[in-house]
C-alpha cells in the first residue's frame, strides 16, 4: 500500500477514467498547483453528506479495512517468515521483499491501463481474487523445492498485480461516489480507515505468536513440536496468514454489493448548498430535506491504452506530482524498513519475547492521535508547505535509535515522531494523487 507506485498509479488511472470530473485549471506556480480551489463545508455538514452516500463507499471503505489489515499483518512478519520457515539468509529475505514492492510498481503501469478499460467493479474483482489466490499460495506451501517456487509465484507475479489493482481503484471509486465539495473529508476517512488497519495490525501479529508459540509442545530434547495443521507446522506466521485469507474471502463477498455508478454532480451539489443552509439555521433540526446524493449508471469510455498515456503524461499536475514522489523516496525508505528491518532487528536486540509488533502500532496511534489536531490548525494550509514539514520531521526522527540502540523507549520516540509526520504530510500527499 505505501508504496510510490500506488499513488502514482492512483495519478495515472485519472485520466479516460475519470472524464465525470473535469481537472483544475492550472495555477502559475507547483506550490499553488495543490491547492483545493473549491470551499470546503463545515465539519456537521461534511458528517450530514455521508448519510445520503450510496452503498458503494461503504462498501469501499470496509474493503479498505480488510485488505489494509491482511497486507500490513503480513508485511510486519514477511521476512521472518521468509527466514524462519523457508531458511532464508537477511540478503536474500530483504531482497525479496523489496522486489515485492518495486513490482507493485512496475505492474502498477499496467493495470492502470486496464481499470481505465473494464471499469471499478471489475478492477476490484481483479485485485481481489489475485491477493487471494496469493495469499492462499503463501498460506499452504512449504520449504520443498516445489512450495519455494510457489512462494516466489506469489510473492513476485500474484501479490503485485493484486495490490496494483486495489489501491487505485479504491481511490477512483471514492472520487466517483462523492462530490468537489466533500471529497477532501471522504479521503481523510478513506486513509484513518487504512491508519486503523495498520493499529490492528500490530497487537494481531503479537497475539498470534503467543497463541501459537508451541511453548507447551517442548519435547524430552528440548525442541519444540509445533501443532500440525493439514501436512505443515501451525506457526503463529501462518497464523498471520490465515487471517489475510479470512479477510481476502471477506473482501470476494462485499464486491457482490458494488455497482458502476457515479454520484452526479451538479444535482448532488444542489442537496449539499441545501445541507449547509440547513446546517447555519436555527431551525435545522426541523427540516425534512433529504439527503440522499442521486446517483447514475457510469459508462466506462472505451479509450486506447496509448491514448491513455497520452492523456496522463499530458497532465501537468500529474507530472509535477511524480516529481515530489521520487522526490519522498527516501522518507518512504524509513516506512517499508519498519516493516523489512525494524522486526528481526528487535529480536535480534532485545530477545524473541519483545512485543514488536505492539511498539510498531505506535507509529499508527501517533497517527491518529495527531491527524485531528494538525487538521484543525493547518485546515487552510496549502499542500506542499504542509508535505515539506512533515518529511522534515520524518527524516529527523530515526536520529534516537541511532543514539541509543539499546533502549526500547528510543525506538518508541522514533515512531511517534515518524507517525507525527505522516500525519502532517501523508493526507495532504493523498489528495495530491487524486488532482
Amino acid at each position: 500500500q505505501p508504496f510510490i507506485s500506488k499513488y502514482i498509479t492512483s495519478s495515472m488511472t485519472n485520466g479516460p477514467l475519470n472524464n465525470d470530473a473535469a481537472a483544475p485549471p492550472p495555477l502559475p506556480s507547483m506550490m499553488h498547483s495543490f491547492a483545493t480551489p473549491v470551499q470546503p463545508l463545515s465539519r456537521l455538514s461534511e458528517l450530514k453528506t455521508l448519510c445520503g452516500s450510496p452503498r458503494e463507499l461503504w462498501v469501499t471503505f470496509a474493503i479498505k479495512f480488510l485488505d489494509s489489515l491482511a497486507n500490513f499483518s503480513m508485511h510486519i512478519i514477511l521476512v521472518l517468515y521468509l527466514t524462519q520457515e523457508f531458511a532464508y539468509s537477511d540478503v536474500k529475505a530483504g531482497a525479496v521483499f523489496g522486489a515485492y514492492g518495486a513490482l507493485i510498481t512496475a505492474y502498477g503501469i499496467g493495470t492502470g491501463l486496464i481499470i481505465d478499460r473494464i471499469g471499478v467493479v471489475k478492477s476490484m474483482y481483479s485485485g481481489v481474487i489475485l491477493s487471494l489466490i496469493g495469499r492462499l499460495i503463501m498460506l499452504l506451501v512449504t520449504a520443498s523445492t516445489a512450495g519455494q517456487a510457489m512462494l516466489l509465484i506469489a510473492l513476485i507475479i500474484v501479490l503485485p498485480i493484486g495490490n496494483s489493482f486495489m489501491f487505485p481503484t479504491m481511490m477512483i471509486a471514492i472520487r466517483r461516489y462523492t462530490v468537489k465539495k466533500n471529497r477532501n473529508f471522504v479521503y481523510g476517512l478513506f486513509y484513518t480507515t487504512m491508519i486503523i488497519a495498520i493499529f490492528v495490525s500490530g497487537p494481531l501479529v503479537d497475539l498470534f505468536r503467543l497463541l501459537l508459540s508451541g511453548d507447551d509442545n517442548i519435547l524430552p530434547d528440548g525442541s519444540v513440536e509445533q501443532a500440525k495443521l493439514m501436512y505443515f507446522a501451525w506457526t503463529p506466521y501462518r497464523g498471520i496468514l490465515a487471517l489475510g485469507v479470512a479477510s481476502t474471502v471477506v473482501e470476494c463477498i462485499l464486491c457482490m454489493f458494488l455497482r458502476e455508478i457515479k454520484v452526479e454532480e451538479d444535482e448532488a451539489t444542489r442537496t449539499l448548498d441545501t445541507i449547509t443552509n440547513e446546517s447555519d439555521s436555527a431551525s435545522a433540526a426541523s427540516t425534512t430535506t433529504s439527503t440522499q446524493l442521486r446517483t447514475s449508471s457510469f459508462v466506462v469510455p472505451k479509450t486506447s491504452p496509448l491514448q491513455s498515456m497520452k492523456n496522463t503524461f499530458r497532465k501537468g499536475s500529474f507530472r509535477r506530482y511524480m516529481m515530489l514522489g521520487i522526490i519522498l523516496t527516501n522518507i518512504k525508505v524509513i516506512w517499508r524498513h519498519l516493516d523489512a528491518t525494524l522486526p528481526k532487528y528487535m529480536i535480534r536486540k532485545f530477545g524473541v519475547d519483545v512485543p514488536f509488533g505492539s511498539i510498531i502500532a505506535i507509529e499508527p496511534l501517533s497517527i491518529m492521535l495527531s491527524t485531528p489536531i494538525i487538521a484543525f490548525f493547518a485546515e487552510n494550509s496549502e499542500s506542499l508547505p504542509m508535505v515539506l514539514i512533515g518529511v522534515s520531521v520524518a527524516s529527523l526522527s530515526p536520529i534516537f535509535v541511532v543514539i541509543f540502540p539499546n533502549f526500547i523507549w528510543a525506538f518508541c520516540i522514533f515512531l511517534v515522531l515518524f507517525g507525527l509526520s505522516e500525519s502532517i504530510w501523508s493526507p495532504r500527499y493523498y489528495s495530491m494523487s487524486v488532482c
